[in-house]
């Protein structure tokens, strides 16, 4: 619940010394190290109007789904395939270098490791998923 006086107050606290200027001639770590420091504005000038772009689509859904209205046609929608696949393939990705970067002891669980597949990967998601949807009792 700010009123305009309190904006205005916080904006004169500025000193006029503390002014953000762009040079071409600064080095990144000059532009960066100033990227902090406030700068006064004028309250008083009305804000620009954010630009008005038309929309110039075609609304509505480009795809077939037919007419039984399955969640799993709606699920295929957004992660196909070839989605499953790159996530499959960036987990084990990731699996294989966090182990090559760790000493594991005879107990670790990361000896049981094996890699995902992509039905794994669906039903984990689906899971996910499920968790939200269905409430368990506390």
């Amino acid at each position: 619940m700010n009123s305009d006086s309190e904006n205005e107050c916080l904006i004169e606290e500025i000193s006029s010394d503390e002014e953000f200027s762009s040079s071409e001639s600064e080095s990144d770590d000059d532009c960066l190290d100033s990227a902090g420091d406030w700068c006064q504005i004028d309250v008083t000038s009305p804000l620009p109007s954010h630009p008005k772009f038309p929309f110039t689509g075609n609304p509505g859904i480009k795809v077939c789904i037919g007419d039984s209205g399955d969640p799993l046609e709606y699920f295929n929608l957004f992660l196909d395939d070839e989605m499953f696949s790159l996530i499959v393939e960036e987990t084990n990705r990731y699996a294989e270098s966090f182990f090559e970067n760790k000493e594991l002891t005879p107990a670790s669980r990361g000896l049981k490791w094996k890699n995902a597949n992509k039905e794994e990967m669906k039903r984990f998601i689906c899971l996910l998923l499920l968790q939200d949807v269905v409430q368990k009792p506390v």
